[in-house]
């Protein structure tokens, strides 16, 4: 027992001596670990709040008026968030690198505005005749119809002054509505003397200059024809959409031939509403679908499509209806792309007012995708289509005088991309992402 005493003094030692050799650098590493872990629990609350200023951005674009603003690739935006993430201050910045949109969004203000009469402006009819040449039929000065001739060009800027003039019935011309026939021939349907329905042909060359005298005439309603609107069909085969007796809606089919010789009598006749026919717009959906926009019971603004084959026979039930807007005074309604039509009217305040809708090959009509107040007075609207995403439109405006205005309406929609960048802290994080008829798809995120 006595000789092992001496043994314990060197193990003593020896513990020791392990112990300073491996305490140390614990302490070091348990202390280095604790800071890092702060430093990672910092990075996390950065993140963190970086990803809440992405998805604000991109809620705001799919959902908010963000993409609105960024109209235009190279457009930027940057904002902070109104409240802290984390206790940290989020800031975003969001430029737009190709901007594309959602079918149906009237992508532009109002580009251009000529005032083609001075005086009287009434219930205006546009139609392009060949390049930047374009025509307006209208009710003028003395209740007369007079034509004229203008310039807009492919940007949407309007020349400064008329063309040619033509005064193409000296006692009545009351809602006119040109077409072109063939060449230089076209044809205006029209209210003239005594309420009846008139359809008059004349020449239009393509540079403007309108022909001295009508080639032929046609009264194709002699007791009512109001608010005519005229389409081609097939062959020599057209179609007038009026308000006739009893304020009812009517469909007829005309033969004209090729040097505007109006044949006569009508082909065949259809009362697509037999309450209100209002103001009624013929167009053309796809093969032997057409659509008649028009004010109905009510004042609201109705849609319906019908069948016209290609013979001039009508077949006799409408086949889809849709309201538009209530009231709906005076529709004036174009084709933008494929299923997307564009409507123009006077609605309510008597304030002018642009929407678009979608009607199918079929005739099925869906809701309205996109509005645009155009102006605070806006009688009688009309709108064509000037090039791919830009309209002119033609009305009645304060103080009764003729204007033209152009606007933008994306046709098609497809995918806009936008570069996000959200900063908090020392963190930055970097995403792109495309956003196509309201759907987001995230393409790249990057942390820096």
């Amino acid at each position: 027992m006595n000789e092992q005493r001496g043994q314990a003094l060197p193990l003593a030692i020896i513990a020791l001596a392990i112990g300073s050799l491996v305490v140390a650098p614990f302490l070091g590493y348990a202390g280095t670990d604790l800071i890092g872990s702060r430093v990672y629990g910092e990075a996390i609350k950065e993140q963190s709040a970086a990803d809440a200023g992405i998805e604000h951005a991109v809620w705001s674009l799919v959902n908010g008026d963000l993409a609105g603003q960024l109209s235009q690739p190279g457009d930027e935006m940057t904002y902070q968030l109104d409240e802290t993430i984390n206790g940290l201050n989020v800031n975003i910045t969001v430029t737009a690198n190709a901007t594309g949109g959602t079918a149906g969004e009237i992508t532009d203000t109002v580009i251009d505005t000529l005032e083609f009469d001075t005086a009287n402006g009434y219930e205006p009819s546009m139609i392009n005749i060949t390049g930047d040449i374009y025509a307006i039929a209208y009710r003028g000065p003395g209740s007369d119809g007079f034509l004229k001739t203008i310039t807009i060009d492919g940007e949407g800027e309007i020349g400064n002054s008329t063309i040619d003039t033509l005064e193409f019935d000296g006692s009545a011309g009351y809602e006119p509505f040109v077409i072109h026939i063939t060449g230089d021939v076209y044809a205006i349907a029209y209210r003239g003397p005594g309420n009846d329905g008139f359809l008059k042909t004349v020449t239009i060359n393509t540079n403007g200059g309108i022909g001295n005298s009508a080639i032929d005439t046609l009264e194709f309603d002699g007791s009512e024809g109001y608010e005519p609107s005229i389409i081609y069909v097939s062959g020599n085969v057209y179609a007038i959409a009026y308000r006739g007796a009893g304020n009812d809606g009517f469909l007829k089919t005309v033969y004209i031939d090729a040097d505007g010789h109006i044949g006569n009598p009508a082909i065949d006749m259809l009362e697509f509403d037999n309450s209100n026919g209002y103001a009624p717009f013929l167009i053309n959906v796809a093969g032997d679908t057409y659509a008649i926009a028009y004010r109905g019971t009510g004042a609201a603004g109705f849609t319906k499509t019908v069948t016209i084959a290609d013979d001039g026979n009508i077949a006799g039930a409408v086949i889809d209806s849709a309201t538009f807007d209530s009231p709906g005074y005076e529709p004036c309604i174009i084709n933008v792309s494929g299923d997307m039509f564009a409507i123009v009217y006077r609605g309510p305040d008597n304030d002018g007012f642009l929407e678009t809708i979608s009607i199918t090959s079929d005739g099925d009509i869906g809701a309205v995708a996109d509005a645009l107040q155009l102006d605070t007075s806006s009688y009688d609207p009309v709108i064509i289509s000037v090039t791919d995403g830009i309209c002119a439109i033609a009305y009645r405006g304060p103080g009764s005088d003729g204007f033209v205005k152009t606007a933008g309406i994306n046709a098609t929609g497809g995918a806009a991309t936008y570069e996000i960048q959200a900063a908090a802290g020392g963190t930055m994080i970097r995403a792109v992402v495309s956003i196509d008829n309201g759907v987001a798809t995230i393409i790249s995120w990057q942390v820096e």
